[in-house]
């Protein structure tokens, strides 16, 4: 979130103060309910059906790699849409 918000530029002295800590509140929440859901539906989906799958070896570190990559792509989408697309967030 950082790399597409830039820099908290907005000084830390005086009523600017409420909206340097909304700006770094704002990241810090926003970007554990979406780790949160990446995080749960990869465990979901590694306990349940990819340990089970797959051996242990190089392939499948790769394999987990390119799914957890899949999910962060599919959970972006879906935030893009409901915020932008449908304004519901």
């Amino acid at each position: 979130m950082r790399i597409l918000l830039g820099p908290n530029d907005v000084p830390k002295e005086g009523l600017w103060y409420l909206l340097h800590v909304l700006y770094t509140y704002g990241l810090f929440h926003v970007g554990l309910i979406i780790g949160s859901i990446i995080a749960f539906l990869f465990i979901l989906l590694d306990v349940f059906y990819l340990k089970k799958r797959l051996k242990k070896s190089f392939k499948s570190v790769t394999i987990r790699i390119v799914i957890l990559l899949c999910i962060s792509l599919i959970v972006g989408i879906i935030h893009y849409i409901l915020e932008k697309v449908i304004d519901v967030i």
